[in-house]
């Protein structure tokens, strides 16, 4: 087949440059004016319909299309990898290394080269990897919206639909204004009203999917500032769908006549009725058929993957956006288990990691800087310059005000700022959508994207740098079971994430001994992992049984009864004397779960925060080897970023077995103490410091439970080698007061110990395991002296329970007792950090190729 280009008054460019089927009178062709033709040569080559012999037979596989759009999609696929490899560094985000990988193999970079579009991208292959690209995109919408809660909507705060509305309409109509007064020097098409009223709906609105991608990948879905802003961009996304109709029907009306404006706006109503009437219903029948706890059936997912397909060819077919299809049907699929999220596993990584790289491979084809020249400037690339200076300007500008008019704190306005104008995904189907209708041209799309690049990639490293969603938890005051006035209210938050392990912890504070002038307020929330959902749900249980109680509803079927809610219920009702239990559900990655933990302890101003212990477990497919569930690092970020003290408690021996006999067994008395006539014996490995000082006070409570004797056993260095004055003398105070208290109870018993190092620490309380006591407390780390444990951090690999914490639970020790280590809140004394108080870390903006 031969392939040439004509050298008249117009240029056409190569398939490789689009292919879009409603263009019969020239498909894959694509014209442009005589300013940017270029010297091509003729290009002769020949297409083979079969595969190849083989290299041996003396056939090129790059003269048949399949075999040139394998190589294509390696190459594409590899080159964006390791743009995201070398950027990480700079704190990229994803969709930012992505377009730029997919540049590389496009005009700007190595697509400039004739040998490697005549040996990588040839014509001939091009049309099946555009369509693939175009295939991509609209998957992702497809998935994102389906992870959208659009019942959200009714139940944000008016400030978010008052910043919403501020945020899209200011900056819509400056952008409007400007390219209106500039339309006497635009091109032809573009400076058409409905073209300029496109291009400033394009620049001035915010793509909730976009917003949600990046703020996953900065680990900020669940900060105060990733929440508020994926609300804002909710609500000006579903307002933009109606926009976006209307203006589709104006440029309807001005190519074709009012006719086609009316069939246009028919063609919505009938498809968003079918949609709504019809197929929502069938996804509602669909979560019917699945049992509780269970993945919907393949069958049903594949047809539901088949009708993202349907709907954009029926969208096509009646003259509709071909991009809508998708996302409405995505905003209609029941969010969160069993059907969003078995579409999240079923074809996420697919969507995400295969077909996503050719659609930036695609805008890489598109995408050409050499088409940015002074010939272009006065009618093409000047006005979308001051149009898109204008967008970011004013929509910057009228969050940051909106927000600090609405008493938002100055950073996290200026944050708010940046998040709303990041681009993505969305805004460059939409600049491809204004290129598909000769709005802009190659020139203008080439500028739209790499103002994409710009903006998000200079706003994300800014994001990172104003906003810590840590910072809050780094508080000034006690939050301490030391400095808990006693006879007074002690808070606890109580982390969980399934029934066995919430056992354990019940069991622990049944022991603690809440009474009646000593009551325990609980704030329990239930850990779980966040899936077929875009948004993070906080759930109060109280509020919502307020909720459900305003509901009258004559039938109302019974819910699935969740196991760790019902304990909470039966424990509070069993200890409503002395406990006072608040209820709630977390559901979000695993990743950022220590958020909901820390901000419910901050705003609830607990004492302490109680976790189980977190181990590797079999994985039940492969019994040999261990799994991480991910709620190990969990534990660890709480530790590190916690806001008050913290418990981890590991149950195992008879305090294990005594969970259910005390804790669950209805016939018994609401004294804990009552439950069982046998003495438990506990022991406090006092080895000095803060974090043995809460533990020393925690153990203190325990103490009026007459059912526990307790050991309390300090390790002290031999002629005081390496003992910090301070630490020592704090240390003294805490347990003369501790023994001048406890000196007449008979169950209380005290000892010291002296050591040379860590040998003979651990000797001495492999000596006190003969005892068989029933709960070893002790300290983390914090301010306990090295000279006691040198020789033993060698050994130490799990940092949940420190040092002496992992080795009392080890089975090395082979110790039944259960074992509860305490980490006193670590106060931030400085005031504040980050660059507005004076202080910059350079590591935390910028982390040599740590993981998105």
């Amino acid at each position: 087949m031969v392939r040439y280009f004509p050298s008249n008054g117009q240029s056409v460019l190569p398939i490789y440059l689009g292919f879009w089927p409603d263009n019969p009178a020239s498909p894959g062709e694509l014209i442009i004016t005589k300013a940017f033709s270029a010297k091509l040569p003729v290009v002769c080559r020949q297409i083979h319909s079969k595969q190849p012999f083989g290299m041996f037979r003396g056939e090129n596989a790059m003269n048949y299309a399949f075999s040139s759009f394998l190589l294509e999609a390696v190459i594409v696929i590899l080159f964006i990898k390791v743009t995201c490899f070398i950027l990480r560094p700079l704190r990229q985000p994803r969709i930012v290394c992505e377009i730029i990988g997919g540049m590389v193999v496009g005009p700007s970079m190595l697509g400039g080269s004739r040998t490697f579009n005549y040996y990588f991208f040839p014509p001939i292959s091009i049309y099946l990897f555009t369509n693939l690209g175009l295939m991509g995109f609209f998957y992702f919408f497809f998935l994102t919206a389906a992870k959208t809660d659009v019942a959200a909507i009714a139940k944000s705060p008016k400030k978010h639909k008052y910043i919403a509305a501020i945020s899209v309409l200011v900056p819509m109509v400056c952008v409007g204004a400007t390219g209106m007064a500039m339309r006497g020097q635009m091109e032809k098409n573009m400076g058409r009203p409905s073209s300029v009223g496109g291009i400033a709906f394009s620049l001035a609105f915010s793509s909730f999917p976009v917003i949600y991608t990046i703020l996953r990948d900065m680990n900020l879905l669940n900060s105060e500032v990733g929440k508020f802003a994926m609300s804002v961009a909710l609500l000006g996304d579903m307002a933009a769908i109606l926009v976006l109709v209307f203006f589709e029907a104006v440029i309807q009306g001005t190519v074709a006549g009012a006719k086609a404006a009316v069939f246009y706006v028919v063609s919505v109503v009938i498809f968003s009725s079918f949609i709504i009437l019809v197929v929502k219903r069938a996804f509602e029948w669909v979560v019917d058929q699945t049992p509780q706890g269970k993945l919907v059936d393949q069958n049903y997912i594949v047809m539901i993957l088949m009708g993202v397909l349907i709907s954009c060819f029926l969208t096509d077919m009646l003259g509709l956006l071909i991009g809508t299809g998708p996302m409405w049907l995505g905003l209609i699929i029941p969010h969160g288990p069993p059907l969003g999220s078995t579409l999240a596993i079923r074809s996420e990584t697919f969507i995400h990691e295969f077909l996503m790289p050719f659609s930036f491979g695609l805008v890489g084809l598109y995408t050409d800087v050499h088409f940015l020249s002074t010939d272009a400037w006065d009618d093409q690339i000047a006005p979308l310059v001051y149009m898109t200076t204008v967008s970011f300007i004013t929509k910057f500008i009228s969050v940051f005000a909106a927000a600090v008019f609405f008493k938002v704190p100055t950073r996290d306005s200026l944050t708010l700022g940046l998040i709303m104008n990041l681009r993505g995904q969305l805004d460059i189907m939409l600049y491809l959508l204004c290129f598909r209708k000769r709005v802009i041209g190659l020139p203008g799309f080439t500028l739209l994207v790499l103002h994409t690049i710009v903006i998000t990639g200079i706003s994300t490293p800014l994001i990172s740098f104003l906003y810590d969603p840590n910072r809050p938890y780094r508080i000034s005051k006690h939050r301490t079971i030391q400095h808990t006035p006693p006879s007074t209210e002690m808070g606890l938050v109580l982390a969980v994430s399934d029934h066995e392990a919430l056992s354990g912890l019940i069991t622990f504070l049944d022991f603690a001994y809440p009474t009646t002038s000593s009551p325990f307020a609980v704030y329990a929330i239930q850990l779980m992992e966040l899936m077929g959902r875009a948004s993070p749900v906080f759930i109060d249980h109280e509020i919502l049984k307020e909720e459900e109680d305003k509901e009258e509803e004559e039938e109302e079927e019974e819910g699935p009864v969740d196991q760790v809610q019902s304990a909470f219920k039966v424990y509070q009702k069993k200890r409503k004397e002395c406990v006072k239990l608040h209820a709630y559900t977390a559901h979000a990655p695993k990743r950022l779960m220590y958020q909901d933990i820390c901000e419910l302890a901050l705003a609830k101003k607990t004492a302490f925060i109680l976790l189980p212990y977190q181990q590797k477990r079999l994985n039940d497919s492969a019994p040999t080897e261990l799994l991480d569930s991910g709620m190990i690092s969990v534990n660890a970020d709480v530790l590190e970023y916690t806001p008050c003290s913290v418990c981890i408690y590991y149950g195992k021996g008879r305090l294990r077995n005594a969970r259910v006999r005390s804790s669950f067994d209805h016939q018994h008395s609401i004294q804990p103490s009552r439950v069982r006539q046998e003495t438990y014996r506990f022991a406090v490995l006092f080895l000095g410091g803060a974090d043995n000082r809460e533990a020393l006070h925690l153990a203190d409570r325990m103490t009026a439970n007459p059912d526990i004797s307790l050991t309390i056993v300090r390790f002290l260095s031999f002629n005081h080698e390496g003992e910090d004055v301070r630490e020592k003398k704090l240390d003294d105070g805490v347990v003369t007061w501790f023994w001048v208290k406890n000196e007449g109870n008979g169950r209380v018993s005290y000892k010291e110990v002296v050591v040379n190092n860590g040998a003979e620490t651990l000797a001495a309380i492999q000596a006190m395991n003969i005892n068989d006591y029933d709960l070893w407390i002790t300290g983390r780390r914090e301010g306990i002296n090295a000279k006691i444990l040198e020789g033993l951090d060698a050994w130490s690999g799990d940092h949940q329970l420190g040092v002496i914490g992992e080795t009392v639970a080890g089975s090395i020790f082979a110790s039944e007792g259960s074992v509860l280590v305490v980490q006193q809140q670590v106060r931030n004394q400085k005031g504040g950090d980050g660059f507005l108080n004076g202080k910059f870390d350079y590591n935390n903006l910028v982390s040599l190729w740590s993981c998105h």
